[in-house]
């Protein structure tokens, strides 16, 4: 009964996490209306306003008068649709909605091109977003299923060995400036809590938050799966520190990703009881790459 009942309880948190994630995309998708609107208003104003042309009378010289016909212009405004779309969705959305869109970056940007530049007055095409996952070596074997829907955008970088401070010290050398709102994808800390405490495994994650916060990316932590034949209390810590890294992303507005007990079943874990098997990497590759389709979805 303990056993359903623990089941029960990691298929309620699974659930809770996708109506996170799904909430929160919803919550980009508006705000990018918003942004797009308000762009795409100021520059057709700026636009018409290239268009008139002032002149000068001339001295010195007798012109001529040429009679002009009266004409009427008729003068629309054709962004004023794109006008009230702004301002029902700022109607909507509170100041706590705004807070946590900051911290969530959004997922793509239109631009508009005035005729004076030579470009064109639609849309230009959504930039894909660039996805990097990165962690420990459990990410081998994963990274045909999560690049190949886009192999120029995304990225998998496997540290074997790696911990948690030295995905922090890498991080800057996968994030490029230029990226516009990077979806980050981290796996890390099955290797700290192999000889490290829970003070200090939480400590090294802070650090990795901050340098993360610094990137501007959109982020989301992968929790940590359990390893056998480790000991009671490598099983314990791991808990712990999926349990703190819950509180944590919720503090702090990142995404986590629970995997509750897929990875407990036979035939996952090899027989070092730390790697996973073929059909281990396969699940493992298909969560994660669901997971990244369904954020930039």
């Amino acid at each position: 009964i303990q056993g359903l009942e623990k089941r029960v309880s990691t298929l309620r948190s699974i659930k809770e996490n996708e109506e996170f994630l799904d909430r929160r995309q919803d919550r980009l998708q508006r705000a990018q209306c918003c942004e797009d609107s308000e762009q795409a208003m100021q520059r057709g104003q700026k636009a018409s306003e290239d268009n008139w042309r002032h002149v000068t009378s001339r001295r010195g010289k007798s012109m001529r008068q040429v009679h002009v016909p009266e004409t009427h212009i008729k003068m629309s405004n054709r962004f004023h649709v794109l006008s009230t779309g702004t301002s029902a969705e700022s109607a909507v959305n509170d100041t706590s909605e705004r807070t946590e869109q900051k911290e969530t970056p959004l997922t793509g940007r239109h631009e508009m091109h005035s005729p004076r530049d030579g470009g064109s007055t639609t849309t230009t095409p959504k930039r894909r977003r660039r996805v990097v996952v990165v962690g420990d070596s459990l990410l081998t074997g994963t990274e045909s299923s999560i690049c190949r829907p886009d192999r120029e955008n995304r990225e998998v970088c496997c540290l074997p060995g790696a911990r948690i401070h030295d995905v922090t010290e890498r991080l800057p050398r996968l994030i490029n400036l230029s990226d516009r709102y990077p979806f980050l994808l981290l796996h890390v800390g099955t290797n700290d809590t192999a000889k490290n405490d829970l003070e200090r495994i939480t400590a090294d994650y802070v650090a990795l938050g901050r340098r993360i916060k610094e990137s501007e990316a959109q982020v989301v932590f992968s929790f940590i799966l359990p390893v056998a034949g480790k000991g009671r209390g490598r099983d314990r810590r791991i808990v712990e520190v999926n349990e703190w890294l819950r509180r944590w992303c919720r503090r702090e507005g990142f995404g986590f990703f629970d995997h509750g007990m897929v990875f407990q079943e036979e035939g996952v874990l090899g027989r070092d009881g730390l790697h996973l098997t073929k059909r281990g990497k396969s699940i493992f590759g298909s969560r994660l790459a669901n997971l990244v389709r369904r954020v930039l979805n």
